[in-house]
């Protein structure tokens, strides 16, 4: 024993400079039992029949983290402090067992170096998983085995005759010495890690600190030398909780970015909750706190500093679902350590909210990709996949982006143009852009798609567009060559709307024909085709014919049932697409909608029940219902996807698509006020009807 001890020392003092990433913590082999739920205390479940239950599957936090790092640096760099790669090594416990020999394969099959890996006189731990299938869900009972043993010579609490097998702080400091980065997780013993910590602080290495593992309080001299503190939200709870409470103390500025982040989570988590738990953490010794939040995305609050980092979950691949969420957070917070060490040279402790956001983003998309296959190491996904996702979810970004480029006649070489940072780009109904011939040129051709961007383009202070479907295509031209269309004359597509044709006057997607019924879904499909090839994530859909104009005519549940099943299913086909419904009264096609009102929108989007389904509000049709769109846009919150402005005298069917504000100011500029304090990131849609307005109405406006 004293000789396998000197022979690790010896290893320890001397590692692998190839290595800049050291992860400490617990390997697992992991056994998967799929169920149908999670049981009640002291219910028995038998596995679900026909499923495969996986067993001796590689796993364990540190390994989980370990490959991860691997598996996401990037080939070929080169770390700028300590003389390290980009690789990760290793520091663990190996089991007595057959299961440690599937290990040591997985960690070196993924080029980590395990050089610094004791053996115990322990069987390896295992863990044991409980899976239900239909949601990807996950609950693990762990038997910490040789993660809790074989860790003597850090443990200071031996007898004082057998202080020989232990290691000095020295030592350990020398062990860790070329590293740029310390890893660590709570499936080991907590001396194990204070040690390590103690010893990177004195070396100035960066220790970032997964509290996810065992029920344990973290005391203050650890917390003190971890730069980042990452627990997800139950565990946060849980380590606040021993801890005196502090008050949620909140400057103005801080409140504000609260609100700002509580509107883009929901109602689903209460984010004065978190930042009252990680104030208590704060103040009893933790630095920065990075609280990851599932499918909402994360948090990372800054120690000493005012700004609240939030990050969406990154929205998966077209086509994929959540298989198994083991491991996902594993990833996340390895993926999180590559892109701190990438971007900041090993300088973590002044690093600015633009590169952390960076961070956030690598491991968000990380963290998604980890949920779409069974099993933690497996599921761990490559460099190149996690950028391809990165890429993907740009696309929205990409579109807010370009709110601060001038466009529609406000070029650059404009010396008039004004340079402030209005937050919102400004559409307009294209068909709009065919009325007032008399305004143009009589040589002017305006029959086509590509003649009403082209005008649109010379209005200033409009830059993007939205296309009707399949209207503005059909024989016209090929989204391609939209797209196209619209870079030459410097817009962007803003939303694809649905119009179905007249062959659905009987209902689109609640045409009594099945037949029917399947063609409207595939043309809602179709597009959104369209939408990803014109570089939009955007589909309004609005049909002027599912409804129905007298009483008796329809079943009303058969009817609302039909839509929500057909969103469900073009939500589910498109996952990085944001369906909405566009509502409306009544029409002269339609006397009574399915979807008659925005309270009854909001309950078809509940039962939709998916989190790319929202609304499209229309100012006209909102005050058609009564009701006040302010109000109306405040209970939609989150869900409010897009928005289009008009006015009118709301008459009985009479649909007047006059200028914004022309007819009802005072509810015009509370609508806008919604919008802000509601953080509306979509697009301003004019959608008027411009035939009978004059330039000299225009000018006295």
């Amino acid at each position: 024993m004293l000789l396998s001890l000197s022979l690790l020392l010896l290893l320890a003092l001397t590692p692998s400079s190839h290595a800049s990433i050291l992860i400490a913590g617990s390997l697992n082999v992991d056994t998967f039992l799929p169920i149908a739920r999670f049981p009640s205390p002291g219910e028995n479940l038998t596995l679900l029949p026909n499923c495969e239950h996986l067993v001796d599957v590689p796993g364990g936090k540190g390994m989980n983290q370990a490959i991860a790092a691997c598996k996401l640096q990037l080939l070929g760099k080169t770390a700028t402090t300590h003389g390290g790669g980009r690789r990760a090594a290793f520091l663990g416990q190996f089991g007595n067992d057959a299961a440690a020999d599937i290990l040591r394969k997985s960690l070196t099959e993924h080029d980590v170096d395990i050089s610094l890996c004791g053996t115990s006189e322990h069987p390896s731990g295992r863990g044991y998983v409980m899976l239900v299938p239909k949601t990807g869900e996950v609950s693990a009972v762990v038997s910490g085995g040789s993660n809790q043993h074989g860790w003597d010579h850090f443990d200071l609490r031996v007898d004082a005759d057998d202080t020989t097998k232990v290691w000095s702080d020295e030592q350990i400091e020398e062990m860790i010495a070329s590293y740029s980065l310390v890893l660590l997780q709570c499936e080991i013993p907590h001396f194990v890690n204070q040690r390590l910590a103690r010893a990177a602080k004195k070396r100035n290495i960066p220790v970032l600190l997964d509290v996810g593992g065992e029920d344990r309080k973290l005391d203050r001299a650890l917390l003190e030398c971890c730069d980042y503190l990452i627990p997800n939200e139950s565990e946060l709870e849980r380590l606040s909780s021993s801890f005196s409470q502090e008050s949620d103390i909140q400057q103005d500025g801080e409140r504000e970015q609260l609100e700002n982040i509580q509107s883009q989570l929901g109602e689903g988590m209460d984010v004065s909750s978190i930042t009252k738990a990680v104030c208590t953490l704060q103040k009893n010794g933790a630095n920065h706190v990075l609280v990851t939040l599932g499918s909402h995305g994360s948090i990372l609050f800054r120690k000493n500093k005012k700004q609240i980092l939030y990050q969406p979950a990154c929205t998966l691949p077209s086509g994929s679902s959540v298989v198994d969420e083991t491991g996902a957070g594993d990833c996340y917070r390895a993926a999180f350590a590559v892109a701190l060490l990438e971007h900041c040279a090993g300088d973590v402790t002044n690093v600015d909210d633009d590169t952390l956001r960076k961070c956030m983003k690598f491991a968000s998309a990380a963290g998604a990709l980890a949920v779409t296959k069974k099993g933690a190491v497996p599921s761990i996904p490559s460099r190149k996949e996690v950028e391809e996702l990165m890429k993907s979810n740009a696309r929205e970004e990409n579109i807010q982006s370009t709110t601060a480029i001038p466009r529609g006649g406000m070029m650059k070489s404009d010396e008039n143009r004004l340079d402030d940072d209005f937050p919102f780009m400004f559409g307009s109904r294209l068909n709009s852009m065919k009325d007032r011939r008399d305004l143009l040129d009589p040589s002017t051709p305006m029959t086509t798609p590509l003649d009403f961007v082209r005008r649109q383009a010379a209005i200033r202070g409009l830059g993007c567009v939205d296309f009707n479907y399949p209207q503005h295509f059909m024989d016209y031209w090929t989204p391609e060559e939209a797209k196209q269309a619209l870079e030459e004359v410097n817009l962007v597509a803003g939303a694809v709307c649905l119009r179905y044709p007249s062959k659905f006057a009987r209902g689109a997607m609640n045409h009594p024909d099945p037949a029917m019924r399947r063609e409207a879904i595939e043309m809602t499909k179709d597009a959104a085709k369209v939408a990803r090839i014109l570089g939009c994530n955007e589909v309004v859909v609005w049909s002027a014919y599912d409804g129905y104009d007298y009483p008796f005519q329809v079943n009303y549940k058969e009817k609302w049932n039909q839509i929500v099943s057909a969103f469900q299913e073009c939500c589910d086909a498109y996952p990085d697409i944001k369906w909405s419904l566009e509502y409306k009264p009544t029409d002269e096609n339609t006397r009574f909608f399915t979807v008659p009102s925005t309270g009854a929108a909001m309950l078809m989007v509940k039962d939709i029940n998916r989190p790319n389904m929202g609304l499209t509000l229309d100012m006209g049709h909102m005050l058609m219902s009564g009701e006040n769109p302010g109000q109306s846009i405040s209970m939609v919150g989150d869900k409010l996807f897009g928005i289009q402005l008009n006015d009118g005298y709301t008459r009985l069917a009479a649909e007047d698509g006059m200028m914004f504000g022309s007819i009802h100011p005072s509810m015009a500029l509370e609508a806008l006020y919604q919008l802000r304090i509601n953080n509306f990131r979509g697009h301003l849609y004019f959608d008027t009807f411009p035939q009978r307005t004059g330039k000299n109405l225009v000018e006295n406006v």
